[in-house]
């Protein structure tokens, strides 16, 4: 993962540095997936986030954080893999942990159109309205990658009686043994 992050074209290592260590002293939970970070983002943020699957054109982006006095909404590209679903999640939640708001806000009411998605001309032009500066874009990039590494680091603890009794089993065995 780590040459992936290198990566980012135009992000300086003490951009990279920053936004890591921004992550590492979240204390995030352990989760096996960034969309698994939701109730710590809404406790983060002090109101509900929503997940919304928003089908946009080509020249539409592929993921928005819309905030309202109430809730907040990512949208997300359904269309595309789950692990990019995953990667436009992790920046929207950057964009929302490190406090950044846009150019523009809507008003409660404008983000109905967004969740009925009946009118994709309308998603289009919304969608549109956000803009953010090029260094909160490169940090949103960076966190969000880092969120996903975090989810990916996660490995569950195995509950089952059988895999219990194989590693006792496999330690005892690894042990030298005693002479008498």
């Amino acid at each position: 993962m780590r040459r992936q992050l290198r990566r980012h074209a135009g992000t300086s290592d003490s951009v990279r540095e920053d936004c890591r260590d921004f992550v590492r002293g979240l204390g995030l939970p352990p989760v096996a997936s960034v969309r698994d970070l939701r109730p710590f983002v809404e406790e983060y943020l002090g109101q509900p986030v929503r997940l919304q699957p928003a089908e946009v054109g080509e020249s539409v982006p592929c993921g928005m954080w819309i905030a309202t006095d109430t809730v907040s909404y990512v949208f997300y590209d359904p269309q595309t893999s789950p692990a990019h679903q995953d990667h436009i999640i992790g920046h929207e939640f950057a964009h929302i942990l490190k406090g950044h708001r846009g150019s523009s806000t809507l008003a409660t009411p404008a983000v109905g159109g967004l969740l009925g998605l009946l009118d994709p001309t309308l998603v289009k032009a919304v969608l549109g309205r956000t803009n953010y500066t090029e260094q909160d874009e490169k940090e949103a990039e960076m966190v969000g990658s880092f969120l996903k590494e975090h989810a990916n680091s996660y490995r569950p603890p195995s509950r089952s009686e059988e895999a219990d009794r194989i590693t006792r089993t496999l330690l005892r065995r690894g042990r030298p043994q005693e002479r008498p």
